[in-house]
């Protein structure tokens, strides 16, 4: 009898820790599903909403050689 106690009490502590491992396990999925669909959504928003390209700068127009005047070839 008494050795049948002793299994029953571990049998509950065993189930006990269990039912708390099992919560723990599912808050966390829960968690990851809800980062995941965070995720999703801001990559769907980015998508859909065109990115602002920010121009470059023009660079400045390089200048010609400087040929001689007319009137310096007359």
């Amino acid at each position: 009898m008494e050795l049948r106690r002793d299994i029953a009490e571990y049998r509950a502590a065993a189930e006990a820790q269990a039912d708390r491992v099992r919560e723990r396990i599912n808050a966390a999925l829960e968690v990851s599903r809800r980062t995941r669909e965070e995720i999703e959504a801001r990559i769907a928003s980015q998508l859909h909403t065109p990115a602002v390209v920010k121009k470059q700068a023009t660079p400045a127009r390089k200048r010609k050689a400087s040929r001689p005047s007319r009137a310096s070839e007359k």
